[in-house]
């Protein structure tokens, strides 16, 4: 009898061992990879359209200043000029989790931007090259 115990006590850790735990590890990894790659790139105006109107969460942003933005601006777009005292500030004020497209005028200061938001953490930034002038003559 205490032989038959001790089968079925191996019997039930070996099945509950071959079991997948709630909260396994490797659940825990997979879960962790589903978040987006990171992505720092420069794309064209015309992937930037594309960009805006499938992706509803994107967060655009001008960093011209005010007196370039009163040209005319990407409806929606955030307002950060680059050479402002706090830029830097401004950008930490972000959520380093959305999905950002920086433009500037040409393409230039929205590229040094990209890298700088790739320095402080930022994970998915597009930078649109050639900018507003490309954009607005595109239209």
């Amino acid at each position: 009898m205490n032989f038959k115990f001790v089968y079925i006590t191996v019997f039930i850790l070996l099945f509950y061992a071959c079991g997948n735990p709630p909260e396994s590890n490797a659940q825990t990894t997979a879960s962790s990879t589903q978040v987006q790659e990171s992505v720092f790139k420069d794309i064209s105006v015309p992937e930037a359209k594309q960009l805006i109107s499938q992706n509803k969460d994107l967060v655009i942003v001008d960093v011209r200043t005010p007196e370039e933005i009163a040209n005319g601006k990407i409806d929606g777009a955030l307002e950060m000029d680059f050479y402002s005292s706090d830029f830097n500030a401004q950008l930490e004020g972000l959520d380093k989790n959305k999905t950002y497209l920086m433009y500037c005028r040409s393409g230039n200061r929205s590229g040094q931007t990209m890298n700088r938001m790739k320095s402080m953490g930022f994970h998915r930034v597009y930078n649109m090259q050639g900018g507003y002038n490309v954009w607005s003559s595109s239209n």
